[in-house]
């Protein structure tokens, strides 16, 4: 069993990555509908990995936290619908972020 403090840790973490693929995927929005995402100025870039770093960490704190079995010999059934439902989140927050 997981203690409830690492769950909490990994929820965090989760959240804190959804947060901050929704705000890279607005700061995206922008120079990929006007056709300048090659043609940014350096600070833009340098805005883009602070946001894509972290939110890339988190998100493997987050994936790869799973409930353990009995046993300890790997992730449950429920740790990869977990993992799954993450990915989708992640990525869905990533798109809202890109269509706002």
């Amino acid at each position: 069993m997981t203690s409830p403090l690492r769950r909490l840790l990994g929820a965090i973490a989760g959240l804190g990555s959804a947060i901050l693929f929704w705000i890279l995927g607005s700061s995206l929005s922008e120079p990929l509908r006007s056709g300048r995402l090659f043609k940014m100025d350096a600070a833009s870039y340098q805005l883009l990995a602070f946001l894509l770093v972290p939110a890339l960490i988190l998100a493997v704190v987050a994936l790869f936290w799973v409930p353990p079995r009995i046993n300890n010999q790997g992730p449950t059934v429920e740790g990869a619908r977990l993992r799954t439902a993450l990915a989708v989140v992640f990525v869905g927050a990533f798109l809202i972020g890109i269509a706002r």
